[in-house]
């Protein structure tokens, strides 16, 4: 009985011994099923993005700070000190005072006197002659009542420097006196220019006055302070 049991076993062996065969062909040699399109793009979309930190920052519940474009520190301009633009926001002051603008020219200056005085609205050139005749303009605003551009210094040749100082010393008459009683001359208006002429024993001021009727030229004589309209 012993010896035929052998066969049988041998042939249950060999039987199974094909079948595993067959079934890693089947099975292409894979470890194992591999995971779906879909999947994949389901748990990448599901994964959160990775949160950036400043380098100032903290990254552990708290929030970053980052520094401002421009801070606008430093001071407010209080409208008193001398620089560049009148910065006063108005075109057309409803007077203007030719005795402020005079002073603050002369001030800007270091002192002399006043040979001209030019402009409109509320800017205004004030030209300064020294005791050597030499000049210096400014630029006053009516309404701020202070310099707004210059000093600067005005080239003028010898000779214009010599008659200039000769005009000063015999004058009488201040360039905002003169601008008073030249308004005046016409019956009133708007002083556009004044500017000292003349010789240095008959200075006289020639003014120009915006007028209804147009531009009118007023001669007030430096010494006397008369004027005559033209």
């Amino acid at each position: 009985m012993s010896r035929r049991s052998v066969p049988v076993l041998t042939a249950s062996i060999a039987l199974a011994v094909g079948l595993t065969t067959t079934l890693a062909a089947c099975s292409g040699g894979d470890a194992g099923p591999s995971a779906s399109p879909t999947s994949s793009r389901s748990a990448s979309a599901s994964a959160p993005a990775p949160t950036s930190t400043s380098s100032g920052g903290s990254s552990a519940g708290g929030s970053s700070t980052s520094a401002p474009g421009d801070d606008q520190t430093g001071p407010a301009d209080d409208g008193t000190a001398t620089g560049t633009g009148n910065g006063s926001g108005v075109d057309q002051p409803a007077s203007v005072d030719f005795g402020k603008i005079a002073a603050q020219g002369t001030a800007a200056a270091g002192g002399g006197t006043v040979v001209s005085i030019t402009g409109s609205g509320d800017s205004w050139t004030v030209v300064v002659a020294g005791p050597d005749g030499s000049q210096t303009q400014s630029v006053v605003s009516a309404t701020l009542d202070r310099v707004t551009s210059g000093p600067f210094p005005k080239q003028v040749d010898a000779a214009t420097q010599a008659s200039t100082t000769a005009r000063a010393a015999a004058l009488k008459t201040s360039a905002a006196d003169a601008a008073t009683a030249a308004t005046k001359a016409v019956g009133g208006g708007t002083l556009a220019s004044i500017v000292l002429g003349g010789s240095g024993t008959a200075p006289t001021w020639t003014a120009t006055v915006t007028t209804a009727g147009g531009a009118r030229t007023v001669s007030v004589d430096g010494i006397t302070g008369a004027a005559t309209a033209s």
